[in-house]
């Protein structure tokens, strides 16, 4: 049993509550005895440690495996002991955590209805963020869906409880081009129920050789419309909720879309979206999976291509210090330089190629492909299926590069952001380039 200390990452649709960092009893500030209890003196000190917008939670143990209810004293030391003394400290509610045996973790807030009076809400689900993204469902509010005959190949690779964490998690795609429409596709096909989609732009005649699930009859429409109706179609789970957000990520609606999801791909080519998908991971714990695609055409002439795909979010390095996105390039971003075709030509050949990339809907395919499984590895733990670490593809002459297993280098400034939830709003682009209606 021990305090620890939360922050809160809101949403549109569900608030989230970040574990930062544990407050461990000292002697004498938590008893055993067959149960587990803690002094008046280890909740007063666990109090002063509270910075402005922490609040305190309380994790303790059960011995039996997975979602763990409450026993009546479980709910006197976090209703009766608790929630008056943490409210009154901070405004804000006591989260109350449970371990299982097996790892699985259950949580609640206890909410204030009016003075002396909380009301208990259970999360519908709670996770753990690292190498894999491990989720317990709550198993009334986020029940396990049955599978039918159409899932039968893909369970045969991983499995029934595989099957069912996929089924349940809410999977973010931000832009819904080539890749994303892609990755789209394939993860309902997979059997992934719940999506956010996230783009504010409209269909053209020029996307069609390159955006699945397009037909000419959809020019004009929003790409997330379009993307939605496909997944309804070719979706091979029980009940698919699909949100359709037709605004940037750079808009507090998308940014905000973004923040509900338990895991997210990045399918944009502008560093500045790039460059917030890539804070967030780290800040409030969303693991984002991001590729990309050079592909150097001279005098229509292929030069060469080569792509890119990694897993970004905490205990991996993040894009900056994959050399995934150049700084440089996010600056000339946020000054508006990339919409600027005078700009750009001025720029140095290796500054251009940076920032003009060029995409065919095979290179989609493969990049798409790569980032799906290296999502169901994340899910499920099997680096067999999705490898261990980012990857980078040369089409000639034909060769995958691995990296092993690596971290942020040292004073990177994302590393220093987990578990934080600090608002990125400020990276926020407000205007009407950003919303498509």
């Amino acid at each position: 049993m021990t305090f620890a200390i939360w922050r809160e990452s809101t949403g549109v649709r569900r608030t989230t509550s970040i574990i930062q960092r544990l407050v461990l009893p000292l002697d004498g500030e938590r008893e055993l005895h067959g149960n587990a209890s803690f002094a008046t003196d280890y909740v007063l000190r666990a109090l002063q440690e509270l910075a402005p917008g922490e609040g305190l939670a309380l994790i303790h143990s059960h011995l039996t495996p997975g979602w763990q209810g409450m026993s009546q004293d479980d709910i006197v030391a976090e209703r009766d002991r608790l929630a008056s003394a943490v409210y009154g400290r901070t405004g804000l509610p006591v989260v109350g955590v449970t371990t299982g045996t097996d790892g699985a973790l259950s949580a609640r807030r206890w909410l204030r209805q009016k003075q002396s009076s909380w009301e208990i809400h259970e999360a519908t689900s709670a996770r753990v963020v690292g190498r894999r993204l491990r989720s317990t469902f709550h198993p009334e509010l986020s029940p396990r869906q049955s599978r039918g005959n159409a899932q039968v190949a893909t369970v045969s690779v991983w499995g029934d409880e595989h099957q069912a964490d996929l089924a349940r998690i809410r999977v973010g795609i931000v832009g819904l081009g080539s890749v994303g429409s892609l990755v789209a596709e394939s993860l309902a096909r997979v059997g992934v129920c719940n999506f956010v989609l996230i783009d504010y732009d409209l269909v053209e005649e020029r996307n069609l050789d390159r955006t699945a699930g397009a037909e000419r009859s959809d020019i004009g429409r929003a790409k997330v419309a379009v993307a939605a109706d496909h997944i309804r179609r070719v979706g091979t789970g029980r009940e698919i909720d699909v949100q359709a957000v037709c605004y940037s990520v750079l808009s507090r609606p998308g940014y905000g879309a973004a923040l509900d999801c338990d895991v997210l791909f990045s399918c944009v080519d502008r560093p500045l979206p790039r460059h917030l998908l890539n804070a967030l991971a780290y800040a409030h714990l969303v693991p984002v999976i991001d590729g990309g695609i050079l592909a150097e055409v001279i005098e229509a002439k292929l030069i060469h291509a080569d792509w890119r795909i990694h897993t970004i979010g905490p205990s991996r390095a993040c894009l900056m210090c994959l050399g995934a996105l150049d700084a440089g390039d996010v600056a000339m971003d946020q000054a508006g330089m990339l919409d600027d075709p005078d700009y750009i030509k001025k720029l140095d050949a290796s500054r251009q190629r940076s920032v003009s990339r060029r995409n065919v809907f095979p290179f989609s395919m493969s990049v798409a492909a790569h980032e799906v499984l290296q999502m169901v590895t994340l899910i499920t733990g099997l680096e067999r299926v999705g490898g261990i670490g980012p990857q980078f593809y040369h089409c000639y002459p034909g060769v995958m590069d691995v990296l092993p297993t690596v971290m942020c280098e040292e004073g990177c400034e994302n590393g220093s952001m987990v578990a934080t939830a600090v608002d990125l709003s400020g990276n926020l682009v407000h205007g009407k380039d950003w919303t498509s209606d």
